[in-house]
């Protein structure tokens, strides 16, 4: 399950050589079927470059070994360390998503252990990376929530749209907002769990950019919470700012008068968080 494969030093030059060749013969194609068809043999040399050493989720790197990212980060950076780099931080939260899934599917908790030691390795992956800090920034923060938030918009809101009239692709923003806000205020109160197992969250994603996650891991639960919201700058940081943007991005969208109260919920979800930061800065 680690990041990087462990194979001889031979293979791995093989495998270099053919990626390499591979990646080149894309570059040079338009985009046809050709170019489709070079993108799965890329795939095919990626997956046995960089195979799992446990088998038991061999089935879930059928969906996580898409080249599409190392495709860019290649054709951006023409550095194949750097594509390779990409390709294996994506497939591996991939596989956490994935196996994440199937233990909410299935109840079997295989998977969630699975899924913990994946996200060990990314992390003591990243904590090695004397470059990877940058991941950890108000981009990622943002990414990470609302697309944690994203079933409200994409799956809740269909149950609406089939059956209300007034209902449109605005409501379903707004839904998707105040999803975000309200996945914000379960980290809050989520964070002492969340650094026990390893879990995401944008408050500890905030402060390691201030202190070496580690040193939050060691601390003792009753001074976590303390230890991450110090480090975070709670009042103007990356999680307030995000706070504020998505409590904008609700008021600036035009929804039928029937959904108002929408609107109404969003401000209410952000001034609870902004009482939140203000109640540890007091």
């Amino acid at each position: 399950m680690e990041i990087t494969p462990k194979i001889s030093d031979f293979e791995r030059r093989v495998y270099l050589d053919k990626i390499s060749k591979s990646i080149r013969d894309l570059n040079s194609m338009t985009y046809t079927p050709l170019f489709v068809q070079q993108m799965v043999s890329l795939s095919a040399l990626l997956s046995s470059f960089d195979q799992s050493i446990d088998n038991s989720i061999r089935t879930i790197d059928e969906n996580a070994q898409d080249p599409t990212y190392f495709i860019a980060a290649y054709f951006d950076t023409k550095n194949i360390a750097v594509a390779l780099w990409v390709y294996r931080i994506v497939r591996s939260l991939t596989r956490y998503v994935l196996l994440s899934d199937r233990f909410y599917e299935s109840g079997n908790k295989r998977y969630s252990l699975l899924a913990k030691r994946v996200l060990k390795s990314v992390n003591d992956f990243l904590k090695s990376e004397r470059d990877a800090q940058h991941l950890i920034s108000y981009t990622e923060i943002r990414h990470f929530n609302l697309s944690k938030s994203s079933d409200a918009s994409l799956v809740y809101a269909k149950v609406l749209d089939a059956k209300l009239p007034s209902f449109n692709e605005n409501v379903a923003l707004v839904l998707h907002y105040n999803q975000a806000l309200l996945d914000i205020q379960d980290d809050w109160e989520d964070i002492e769990d969340d650094v026990q197992e390893d879990l995401p969250n944008i408050f500890v994603m905030a402060a390691v950019e201030n202190i070496p996650y580690n040193r939050i891991k060691k601390s003792k639960r009753d001074i976590i919470r303390n230890v991450v919201l110090s480090r975070t700058n709670s009042s103007q940081g990356p999680v307030s700012r995000l706070v504020n943007e998505l409590q904008a991005s609700s008021k600036s969208v035009s929804i039928p008068g029937e959904f108002a109260f929408l609107k109404f919920l969003s401000d209410r979800y952000a001034d609870t968080l902004r009482r939140n930061a203000s109640s540890m800065n007091s």
